[in-house]
């Protein structure tokens, strides 16, 4: 029989754990949102897309970095592409509101441009936890008509792979809704992402229907750092 002692130690030895791996993936967070922070130091190759037709230069910026042109050039291209994806969500589109979400909480941004520096693509992410380990959760990766079918918005989500396992998270998560095909097949079919654990149709599997969204998300092979 198991004493009482021996329960209680085994708690607080769980508890001691628990706050051990909860104060390391804070320290990775941290250190994954330091706003100099130069993400794509190591993936140079990666800083330029010239396929199928196009040459795309490709930069990362914390929202700290980004001017206001730059930003309302996002911001377009978001509206663009998606206020009539909302609007067909109980979410609807609030643009006060999305404005805000995407300054919030130390933001990140992939932003492409071509050869006459005009924005054709760009990607909103951030390094947070999510069920208390820390993750890369991408909140929009959209590209511009013209550019579509040529393979860009594939290359920024390599990207934000690669980055993520630079960075030491676990997995990298999205939202998407179901009302958006092209977006299920790409994130399905194309990158392999899965429903995440989080997503409604296993946290609230008899009202699944209801919700307009998935969550999914690809665990990530972790790269430690050999440097401080």
């Amino acid at each position: 029989m198991v004493s009482k002692t021996s329960k209680s130690k085994e708690k607080k030895q769980q508890r001691k754990e628990m706050f051990a791996k909860l104060g390391a993936a804070q320290q990775l967070l941290s250190k994954a949102n330091t706003p100099d922070l130069d993400h794509m130091a190591t993936l140079v190759p990666f800083k330029r897309y010239s396929r199928n037709g196009v040459d795309i230069r490709i930069e990362c910026y914390h929202y700290e970095q980004i001017d206001k042109d730059t930003f309302e050039n996002i911001f377009k291209i978001l509206e663009h592409n998606m206020k009539a994806e909302y609007d067909a969500c109980y979410w609807g589109w609030n643009e006060r509101d999305k404005r805000a979400e995407m300054k919030d909480k130390n933001p990140w941004y992939l932003v492409a441009r071509n050869a006459e520096n005009e924005m054709v693509a760009f990607a909103h992410f951030k390094f947070d936890f999510d069920e208390e380990i820390p993750v890369l959760y991408c909140y929009e990766v959209q590209v511009t008509e013209d550019m579509r079918g040529k393979g860009l918005g594939k290359f920024l989500m390599q990207i934000l792979e690669l980055i993520g396992s630079k960075a030491e998270m676990q997995k990298i998560m999205i939202t998407v809704f179901k009302h958006n095909p092209r977006a299920v097949h790409f994130f399905f079919d194309i990158l392999k992402y899965q429903d995440d654990e989080t997503s409604p149709k296993f946290m609230d599997p008899m009202d699944e229907k209801e919700y307009c969204y998935e969550i999914l998300s690809k665990a990530l092979k972790v790269k430690k750092s050999s440097g401080a």
